[in-house]
């Protein structure tokens, strides 16, 4: 009797639980939204809100529109630096003096030698003289040595002269640069940084070269700021630098108008233009891809990729800081205010038809069809104008095939309501039993499984973590050990 007690308690607590279990799955399924009669819907009013160009936007930065990088001519030393780190010039400001002492003794060493030069020069055309009055008297058989000699003096002379008008030329710089002792910015600017290391002055040549773009001291161009001694960064005027890796280069389009965006307050907008790909200053990013699986990136041509600057001319800066980020996204149209109701195109069925609609939220929360009115069509957005069927408060659902009037509907986010587009539908009954004469049957069609980012089968993810997870049908490598 006792044991006949204790089976039927044991029956009841074993139902009990195959209850439990069934209503959690069924409470889970309904709650996650994965059961195949609910759908999400998004209000109108929401979807009018989410921001157009993302897909196209790309991230960057406020830099000046100009840089300047003074260097110090060949040979020169700095006397005195009139202006420091941080501080605001104005165009045509001392930023520092040469040392003229320097100058003038380099100036008396050339004279000296062109002077000396010139005695020489005197001295070969006396010898050429003596040579030809010799040859004269000179057997038959001394006249090619005498001739060979003089054809030799005579270029000694011809390059006398060249190195004269060489030496000429550097006493008049040298003369000229006793008179410019000054150096001044050309811009109005901040300076951004003075290199002491360069006032012993035998590193670089030239002064006050500007940069064109991609150039700037910051920008990673190579050793065109080592040389420089005072780089100075315009003020009053900017542009913003953008970067693109080599796979979407091409999307950037020199002379597209677009929108730069804060990060902070996206209503806060500026106009610009796109400027080109700055291709001579690309910079290699190294793929973590392959570290994450524990592969070695032996091979540089499949693990780095190399990315590019670009730059976007402002119609104004107003209101912009230095070193501000902000967003690029290509100018469509999508800031401008638009009367009434728009929705993208791929809410609407049967848009080229005389009765098109869309799947609404009806009453009870449940789905409908709903015939609209169609107006104008904005093909830069992929957005029709809704004259008649809709309201703002209504709620809207991605069409698919799946859907019927009557399915049960829950309000969602903008990103639930739209993933639909990305769902293949395709069941367990469409894809069949997962054995490996069908996965062979897959692959001798040609089909490949969709892929995730990381170049990784989401199936395939997804079976080797059941199996894992399971331990069941793993088979040991060859030459593994076993237990």
């Amino acid at each position: 009797m006792k044991k006949r007690i204790l089976i039927a308690l044991g029956i009841l607590i074993l139902a009990a639980g195959i209850g439990a279990g069934g209503w959690y799955y069924y409470t889970h399924r309904t709650e996650s939204g994965s059961s195949d009669n609910t759908v999400y819907v998004t209000k109108i009013s929401k979807l009018s809100e989410t921001d157009s160009g993302v897909e196209n936007r790309y991230a960057g930065v406020v830099e000046p529109q100009e840089t300047v990088q003074v260097k110090i001519e060949s040979g020169r030393k700095v006397k005195e630096v009139q202006v420091k780190t941080g501080e605001e010039v104005k165009k045509g400001q001392l930023l520092f003096q040469y040392d003229l002492g320097s100058i003038q003794q380099s100036l008396q060493e050339a004279q000296l030698a062109l002077d000396r030069l010139k005695n020489e020069a005197l001295s070969i055309s006396d010898q050429i003289t003596t040579l030809e009055t010799e040859k004269k008297k000179a057997t038959a058989d001394n006249q090619l040595s005498y001739t060979i000699e003089i054809e030799t003096q005579k270029m000694n002379l011809k390059k006398n002269e060249y190195d004269q008008k060489s030496k000429q030329a550097e006493i008049e710089k040298l003369s000229q640069a006793t008179q410019n002792t000054e150096v001044r910015s050309e811009i109005d600017g901040v300076i951004q940084k003075i290199d002491t290391s360069k006032m012993g002055g035998d590193e670089s040549e030239g002064v006050n070269d500007t940069l064109t773009e991609g150039d700037s001291s910051d920008s990673g161009s190579g050793d065109s700021s080592s040389n420089a001694f005072i780089t100075i960064l315009s003020t009053g005027a900017y542009r913003v630098k953008g970067t693109v890796n080599e796979i979407n280069r091409d999307s950037i389009i020199e002379g597209t108008p677009v929108i730069i965006r804060s990060r902070v307050d996206s209503s806060k907008t500026w106009k610009g233009t796109m400027g080109a790909v700055d291709m001579d200053n690309s910079t290699e990013n190294k793929s973590s891809d392959m570290a994450m699986y524990g592969m070695s990136g032996s091979s540089d041509d499949q693990t780095s990729s190399s990315t590019y600057p670009f730059y976007v001319n402002l119609d104004s800066s107003d209101g912009l800081m230095l070193g501000q980020h902000v967003y690029i996204e290509a100018d469509e149209g999508q800031d401008e205010e638009k009367i009434g109701i728009w929705l993208n195109d791929y809410f609407i069925v049967d848009a080229d038809t005389d009765n098109p609609y869309v799947w609404v939220s009806g009453d009870n929360n449940k789905l409908e069809k709903r015939s609209v009115v169609l107006g104008q069509y904005d093909e830069n957005l992929a957005e029709y104008e809704i004259a008649d069927g809709l309201t703002e408060k209504d709620k809207i659902a991605f069409p698919t095939d799946e859907l019927k009037e009557g399915i049960s509907v829950v309000e969602g986010t903008t990103s639930q309501t739209t993933a639909a587009m990305y769902d293949t539908g395709d069941s367990e009954e469409d894809y069949g039993d997962s054995s490996d004469a069908d996965y062979g049957d897959l692959e001798s069609d040609g089909e490949e499984p969709e892929m995730i980012e990381d170049g990784t089968s989401d199936s395939d993810m997804t079976d080797v973590t059941d199996d894992i997870s399971s331990g069941d049908d793993l088979v040991p490598m060859e030459g593994a050990p076993t237990e």
